[in-house]
């Protein structure tokens, strides 16, 4: 841009120059006689501009004849006897031209022109005109010019660079908001990040959000998942080690580790299955009574020492709607619940209410008060902290009968319990 800007200055003061001394000529041209052919008179002084009679002035002039020989100079120029023959151009008569010349170290403009000079009796006489002007004021208007043109194209790219750096700072500032927000959120200084962000960038903090927020439920559950998964392996856990202690059941103790192996196998492939999916739509009813005397047998083994006694009251008939692992979690963590607070009795019932099923589990052991009832739904709530227990299971109850849109109800026992 600069060079373009610098080439067309330097032609419009080229242009200047030659209408400048286009301009000289003619009043060369006017105070001309040609005495007779072949010899043209000029004045020794040129009255149309002073500086052509002035030595050193910087502009000169020169007229030569046909055979290019030195016939007239002003006064302000000594170059043809000092210097020689100055060189002109090769032109036509009547074709003024603007070239550019060094003579003794110096650069000038040469302006030729070759008039044509018609004598009475007809004869043509051809005479070189050629004005000299020194190129130093020419350069120094140049380099001002050069100076002036980078001065200002800096300031100019120093300007815009400035105005750029606003404008992506000001633009990018939701950005490095957002960024110092992520950071705050890797150290858990913030939640998520807020809904203060310009409507071009929303969506990409509102999907951030939305990673954030599903990546802590998913830790949540997987870690919930593991607790959960401690918590269920403890019942085959627990018959297994009832059954190494009585010496009554160890010739069956070969059967009861084999069940309660495949029990457990059972157990982790549900919570994997859990972790990994979501609740099922189809799913096949399963008989309720045979999954609970499973529940029940084991339970018996585990409490042996306490002489828990269970009692089930479950027709044959009853069947559930229900995954069978998430039937062993709801029912093995009530019942383990019962035994655990149970005196000497626990019972299990069940009656189909219509499309509804009723599972009642009652124990003879303390109960729980009005005002705690809904605190041992919340995971990792214990009411006895001297009780063996993570506080997990009622939680465990309360998420599934919740995915079944069921409904799980703490009153007091006939018993005398819960």
């Amino acid at each position: 841009m600069s060079f373009i800007l610098l080439n067309t200055y330097k032609a419009g003061i080229r242009q200047a120059t030659f209408e400048r001394l286009f301009a000289q000529f003619y009043s060369l041209l006017s105070v001309a006689d040609q005495l007779e052919p072949g010899e043209l008179y000029l004045p020794e002084e040129i009255p149309s501009d002073k500086r052509f009679n002035q030595y050193g002035s910087g502009i000169s002039a020169l007229v030569y004849d046909e055979t290019e020989s030195l016939i007239w100079q002003s006064l302000s120029s000594t170059y043809a006897i000092e210097q020689g023959k100055i060189p002109l151009p090769l032109t036509l008569p009547g074709e003024p031209t603007l070239d550019s010349i060094s003579l003794a170290g110096e650069d000038y403009f040469q302006f030729h022109y070759i008039a044509e000079w018609e004598s009475e009796s007809g004869e043509v006489s051809l005479y070189h005109f050629v004005i000299l002007e020194n190129k130093r004021p020419f350069n120094q208007v140049i380099e001002t010019y050069r100076n002036t043109l980078w001065m200002w194209l800096a300031g100019l790219a120093a300007s815009l660079i400035l105005i750029l750096f606003v404008v992506l700072r000001w633009t990018l500032k939701p950005i490095r908001q957002a960024v110092k927000e992520l950071r705050r959120v890797e150290q858990g200084l913030l939640d998520k990040l807020s809904d203060r962000y310009p409507q071009e960038i929303r969506l990409l903090t509102h999907n951030i959000n939305r990673f954030i927020s599903n990546e802590r439920h998913q830790s949540k559950r997987y870690k919930e998942t593991l607790g959960n998964l401690a918590h269920s392996l403890k019942t085959p856990l627990a018959v297994m080690q009832a059954a190494l202690q009585n010496e009554a059941e160890k010739q069956d103790l070969e059967r009861i580790c084999s069940e309660q192996l495949q029990r457990m196998n059972q157990i982790v492939g549900y919570q994997l299955q859990r972790a990994t999916s979501g609740p099922q739509v189809m799913m096949k009813s399963i008989s309720l009574k045979p999954a609970i005397s499973k529940l029940v047998k084991g339970l018996e083994k585990v409490y042996s020492h306490k002489g828990i006694y269970i009692k089930m009251d479950i027709s044959d008939s009853i069947k559930v709607l229900l995954n069978e692992g998430d039937l062993y979690e709801i029912c093995g963590n009530l019942l383990d619940n019962a035994c655990k607070w149970a005196k000497q009795k626990v019972k299990i019932s069940a009656q189909q209410q219509g499309l509804k099923t009723v599972i009642q589990i009652e124990d003879d052991g303390p109960g729980i008060a009005e005002e705690v009832r809904l605190a041992v739904l919340t995971r990792g709530k214990r009411l006895d902290e001297s009780v063996e227990g993570q506080g997990i299971g009622m939680s465990v109850v309360k998420e599934i009968v919740d995915a079944y849109r069921g409904e799980i109800d703490i009153d007091s026992s006939k018993l005398g319990g819960a």
